[in-house]
């Protein structure tokens, strides 16, 4: 593993169980060369990993990142943002806003599921989350702890897909401006798990709104998948990345960190065109 990077990882700051403190552990257990945190609409995962790499002995590079949810013919999509700048203006103000905004989706789907006689209140999840930035898998916990559902894999069926189409508020940005606003922080934008979410056409259609690189290597792909966008990316000289999309818990994202993970030499492709970009900014 000690020429591997995994570029997908959630924490404790999204929808994950695990602290970023712990994370590096992990990583560093598993002889990883480099991580990122990729936690949903937010880079406080990441900043307190930063911390907690400082206090450690370890060789392993912590690099920027965010799964941005970003809107794309009126659904809704996620992209993953790499070796931005971190205090960029622009990205920490949106990221901000979507937090309040997440906070008020929160609301109107707990009241959703206060209509339908499933008594759960905003304090409840808000607590249960803690720093986390708000997201559907945080209810879902509550609904379990409640006995509503066995499992959070089941409170979505039953309750939390029908809740969030039916509470849908647009508040992300639309693609293009999401790709300008990590492109502005110096950053590199690269689509997360396409396997199952385009066709052929707007893949095509994406990769012309200026994206830097794909995620071709995930839990999700299958082998033949894998070997698709990687000849895809090379096609169109995009950048390549991959990871395990870690959450930390079986009904969502187990797959263990650094079992996904791809060549440091990709990883110093993105570090080079990123400085590339800092310098004309």
């Amino acid at each position: 593993m000690g020429f591997k990077a995994d570029l997908h990882i959630h924490t404790t700051y999204s929808d994950g169980r695990i602290r970023p403190d712990e994370i590096i552990d992990l990583a560093h257990s598993k002889g990883l060369k480099a991580i990122s945190i990729t936690d949903h609409d937010t880079i406080k995962g990441y900043l307190v990993g930063v911390e907690a790499l400082k206090k450690k002995a370890y060789e392993l590079e912590l690099i920027p990142g965010v799964e941005l949810t970003a809107m794309y013919k009126n659904r809704e999509i996620h992209v993953l943002g790499y070796f931005f700048d971190s205090q960029d203006d622009g990205l920490c103000t949106y990221l901000k806003k979507c937090s309040i905004q997440r906070r008020n989706r929160m609301k109107a789907m707990i009241q959703w599921l206060n209509q339908k006689n499933v008594e759960v209140s905003f304090d409840e999840v808000r607590a249960s989350a803690g720093d986390a930035t708000l997201a559907r898998p945080h209810l879902a916990k509550i609904l379990v702890e409640k006995n509503y559902v066995r499992t959070s894999l089941e409170a979505f069926k039953k309750f939390l897909i029908q809740a969030h189409d039916e509470t849908l508020e647009q508040y992300f940005l639309e693609l293009p401006s999401i790709i300008s606003l990590v492109k502005q922080a110096g950053g590199a934008i690269v689509l997360a798990h396409p396997a199952a979410h385009y066709t052929q056409v707007e893949l095509e259609e994406i990769k012309e709104m200026g994206l830097d690189g794909v995620e071709c290597i995930h839990p999700s792909h299958s082998y033949e998948q894998h070997v698709y966008f990687v000849k895809w990316a090379k096609k169109h000289h995009l950048l390549q990345t991959g990871g395990s999309d870690y959450h930390g818990h079986p009904d969502y994202g187990h797959t263990p960190i650094g079992t996904v993970a791809i060549s440091m030499l990709e990883v110093q492709k993105m570090r080079g065109m990123t400085n590339r970009r800092k310098q004309i900014l």
